[in-house]
């Protein structure tokens, strides 16, 4: 049985893995890909064999223009390596998401989101900025900072900091190859400034999720870890879950019994 969208992915993905082992000048590499799209257009009878390589460099060409400076504006031409205290403005690229930390049995509630930065500002002067970057803050946010909402944060901008030691979870990179080169971090919710013009309403999404957990929750106790593990499980809901989430998956078996044993 064929199976043509695994010779797709497979494609992609190789451009993929050569954009983390070889990074040539995007002007070069864009121009090269231009090139080989000229021909599959051109040469009917050889798309079947264009096809490849141009996926591969598709998928090259897209981990490029993410991972290189293409504007002058860009955070890492702004910014550099050290530290800064700056003002940001931009959009929230995601909704804001919750996670859980434990430390000494005691629960400590953080905030993170994605901001696509319009701007920053470095003492008294605004700048237009360019790039995308993750914010976090200890505590929970107002559910009126939601996807699309524009926003003002205040905080420490950084690079995300290496791994601890050699074979260790590769956070920065990580963040890179997904766009996203600094982390800023805020003290409070005071740091966060909703702007105009506000949404009203959070996304469709959003709405649904939120619908989606209370409806789960119907006809059971209170909230509780099982609970958490039906929402993630059905909805992908992670905010409970700690840096070690084995333990809660391995008792996932004992759901069923939980579930008949609130309905009975």
């Amino acid at each position: 049985m064929n199976r043509p969208l695994v010779n797709l992915v497979v494609a992609y993905a190789a451009g993929l893995l050569l954009g983390q082992i070889c990074q040539p000048p995007a002007a070069l590499l864009l121009a090269l890909t231009g090139f080989v799209l000229i021909l599959f257009l051109a040469l009917k009878k050889f798309r079947r064999v264009l096809g490849w390589p141009l996926l591969a460099l598709v998928g090259w060409s897209n981990l490029l223009l993410h991972t290189t400076v293409v504007s002058s504006h860009d955070l890492r031409t702004l910014i550099g390596n050290e530290p800064a205290l700056v003002t940001v403005r931009g959009k929230l690229a995601e909704t804001p998401r919750l996670k859980i930390t434990v430390r000494e049995e005691q629960e400590n509630w953080r905030s993170v989101a994605r901001v696509r930065v319009a701007g920053i500002r470095r003492a008294d002067d605004w700048l237009p900025a360019t790039g995308e970057i993750l914010v976090t803050m200890p505590g929970v946010l107002s559910p009126d900072f939601f996807a699309g909402q524009t926003v003002e944060i205040s905080g420490v901008l950084a690079r995300p900091p290496p791994p601890l030691a050699e074979g260790l979870f590769d956070f920065q990179n990580y963040l890179a190859t997904r766009g996203i080169f600094y982390q800023l971090k805020t003290d409070t919710t005071n740091d966060w400034i909703l702007l105009p013009p506000a949404r009203a309403n959070p996304p469709l999404a959003d709405r649904f999720l939120n619908w989606s957990r209370q409806t789960l929750a119907l006809g059971l106790p209170a909230e509780d870890e099982p609970l958490h593990l039906i929402w993630a499980m059905t909805l992908g809901w992670r905010t409970a879950f700690t840096g070690d989430i084995g333990e809660p998956f391995l008792r996932a078996g004992t759901i069923n019994e939980y579930l008949f044993s609130a309905m009975a």
